[in-house]
This record gives C-alpha cells, structure tokens and sequence, in this order.
C-alpha cells in the first residue's frame, strides 16, 4: 500500500501525528482500547479539519484533480464514443497532420504544445500552409511525421513508439481501420484513439471536432469562442439562403486537374456547403455514393449554372502527368496565377461552350477548405456566388483575412478564390 500526501506540509503534519497516536494506542491495548483511540484519531481530525478549512480553494482543486486521476477526464468524439482518461492528455499524437489547422486557431501562440507528431498529409496536401505555418513555428521542422492511416502504411508499432495518451483520428480513418483490422490492433496495444471530422459532414461536425480538439488541449474557452463565431455565421448564411427561390445549379470539381475529369461529392464534404449556400448540389441526384466520378458528357449534358474546381498548391507528380493544370490556390498563389489556371480547365473538350464560363459563374476554391474548420469561409463565398445581390453586403476575402490577424499565427497571403473572369466576387 502507498501513501500518497495531498495538501500543505501543515496538513501533513496533523494527519501523521493523529495516525501514530491511534497505532501506539491501538498496539498497546490490543483494540480494547479503541474508544481511546477513535477519541486521538477524532482529535487529530479536527486538527486536521482546521488546516482543511483554511486551505478550502486548494483542497477543491486537488478533489478534482483526484477526480481526473481516477478515470473522469471524458471525451466525446464525433463518432459518439465517450473515451475516459486518467488524467487530460498531455502527448497528442495526431493522425491527420491537417489536425494543425485546430490547434493553430485555439492556441496560435504555442499550436505544437503537447503534439508528438502528426501524419505526412500536411505535407502533401498543404504545402502552402505547412510553409507559412513552419516560418512561425521553428519546432515543426522535427516534428515527427507518421504515415496516413487510412492508405495503411501506419503500424501501431510505429504509433507507440510516441507513446501517446491519445491518437486523433478521423472518421475516413475509422472507416479504413475497422475494415483492415487496424482499431483491433490499437486496442489490444491499449491505445487511445478518438474521432475527428471537418470532411464528411463538415457543417454538422466541424462544432463537435472543434469541442474535442479544444478538451484534449486544454483550450475548452477558445474552442467554445471559436465555435459560437463558426455557428452564427454559418446559420446567418444559411438562414438567408432559405428563403430564396432560386436555388442554381452547381457542379463541385473536386481537385480538377489532378485526374481525369470529374471527381465531385454527393451531400457530404463541400457539396453541403453549396446547399447551404443556397445552391442546388449536382451529383446530390447523380451519384450513388458519397464521392465519385461524373463524366465530361454528363456535365455537358446537364450544363451546370455554376461550377466550382477546388484548386491547390500541390506539386506536379512526374509518374502521372496532369490532364489539365490544376488551379494554383493557396499561400503562395498570384491572382494572375489562378486566372490562368483556372482559364485552362476549359480544355475539356466541350466545356468552353458551357453556360457557367461564359456567363462568368466558373469558379475556384481552395481545396484545404474541405477538411479543415476554416471551412466557413468556403461557405460564404459559395453564397456570394451563387446569389451576388442577396449576399452583396458579405466580403469573404476581408473575413478571411481579418479572421487570420486574430485567430491564427500568421497573417493571410496569397488567393484562394477565383472567378474566369478574373474578378474575385
């Protein structure tokens, strides 16, 4: 058995002379005595009350902190998965590298503290990002990059090697790991794990993740500030967008450029972010499933009012050379780069006679706004779009970049909005 001492060195005092009193008492008498004894012991309690009572607040705190160590420090994910913790987590290894984009807006000033590492997609699929992000934070450089659970080229092996308090996950990596075994092997190894998600249902659980990244970090009062900005401006848009009439067409070409024409998303991802926004989703009534491919004929055939391309910062591949250039968006990227690469989407054979570019409604997004909270200004920008004279007092690029000043550790640079004809709006 241990002893464990909780409080001031006074208190400590009182309770081990009051519990050598009751010993000597008790070994002496061989528990006849122990009226007299229970009489030292309530004694030394009261002396030991007093210390109490003078020390209320600093007793409170370590009830609580007594109350975490014994398995009270609960997380719900978004998959509704309550997961107890001894103790708040203090080595987060995130899963999905892109996990930074949260932890860069609850804590700017310190947005590595407690990560061990985090998955190479950062890297991958938001080199502007990571580039800006990296010049403020001088640590990131050795941070420890692990593969992308949901491709399989993770161990568990590897993820202990951390040795984490908590992986965070996503729900594409759930999905991934339960198919191939890979949660079973997490919890034989006893690795806690919780779910994360700006991707699938990005409007429903970008509030949730937010809640579970601002818990796991210690930062619950920005988490809840950031989601009560997130949430009125999402349904000021929203709402407003209700009551309209017109509901647009739109085709959502996701990543257009980096293969075959035309990879889009089915009431999930981005796509929801066009029906909030007062649009109608094409592939809503096209796809059977959640993402998926629509031919150049079918978009010919169909002749969206608008189309959206998500566009990047990504690197060329040498082994598997672009069809069309895909647009350049991001930290990096020049309004004339954009417009350029934007412009060469119409390559497809036939989409120069659509009626979106040629009625100025062919359109670009970054792409990194698709699974990342920073999702609303997606949103905003959808609805400006779709519907310029119901939404002509918002200013998407002005939000976004005043959101940068105060949320984030870096100001706003580069363009992440296109429009063929070159205007932003």
């Amino acid at each position: 058995m241990s002893l464990r001492l909780v409080g001031s060195p006074r208190r400590w005092t009182a309770a081990l002379s009051s519990l050598l009193v009751a010993v000597s008492l008790a070994a002496c008498s061989g528990g006849a005595d122990s009226s007299s004894a229970s009489s030292e012991s309530a004694s030394g309690q009261a002396t030991s009350s007093q210390a109490m009572s003078s020390e209320a607040g600093s007793s409170s705190a370590m009830a609580a902190g007594d109350a975490k160590a014994n398995g009270s420090f609960h997380v719900t994910d978004v998959a509704g998965r309550d997961v107890a913790f001894e103790k708040r987590p203090e080595r987060i290894l995130l899963a999905e590298g892109r996990g930074l984009f949260a932890t860069s807006l609850l804590d700017k000033d310190e947005p590595l503290r407690n990560v061990v590492a985090v998955g190479n997609d950062f890297h991958t699929a938001a080199p502007s990002y990571e580039a800006k992000f990296a010049e403020e934070n001088a640590a990131y450089k050795d941070l420890p990059r692990v593969g992308h659970i949901a491709k399989g080229d993770v161990t568990v092996e590897n993820l202990l090697s951390f040795n984490p308090d908590v992986v965070v996950m996503t729900l594409d990596h759930k999905k991934a790991a339960e198919s191939n075994g890979f949660l079973d092997k997490m919890d034989k190894a006893g690795l806690k794990y919780v779910f994360t998600d700006f991707r699938q249902k990005p409007l429903e659980n970008t509030p949730k993740s937010i809640e579970v990244y601002g818990k796991l970090f210690d930062r619950e009062d920005k988490a809840a500030e950031y989601t009560e900005f997130y949430t009125k401006k999402v349904e000021e848009i929203s709402q407003r967008a209700a009551k309209l009439k017109d509901k647009p067409t739109t085709f959502l070409w996701r990543a257009a450029g980096l293969k075959d024409c035309c990879a889009t998303v089915k009431e999930s991802n981005l796509g929801d972010l066009v029906v909030a926004a007062g649009g109608t989703n094409l592939a809503d009534s096209l796809l059977d499933t959640e993402s998926g491919d629509l031919t150049p004929e079918k978009i010919l055939e169909q002749n969206p009012e608008h189309i959206i391309a998500t566009g990047g910062s990504w690197a060329k591949n040498p082994d598997k050379p672009e069809v069309l250039p895909h647009v350049e968006l991001g930290y990096a990227a020049t309004p004339e780069q954009a417009s350029k690469t934007l412009q060469g989407l119409l390559a497809t054979p036939g989409f120069s006679e659509l009626r979106a570019p040629k009625e100025g409604d062919l359109h670009a997004v970054y792409h990194q706004f698709y699974d990342s909270p920073l999702n609303v200004f997606a949103l905003e920008q959808f609805a400006v779009w779709l519907h310029p004279e119901e939404f002509k007092d918002l200013d998407p690029e002005a939000d976004f970049a005043a959101f940068h000043k105060q949320w984030l550790p870096f100001e706003l640079s580069g363009t992440f909005f296109a429009t063929l004809n070159g205007s932003h709006r």
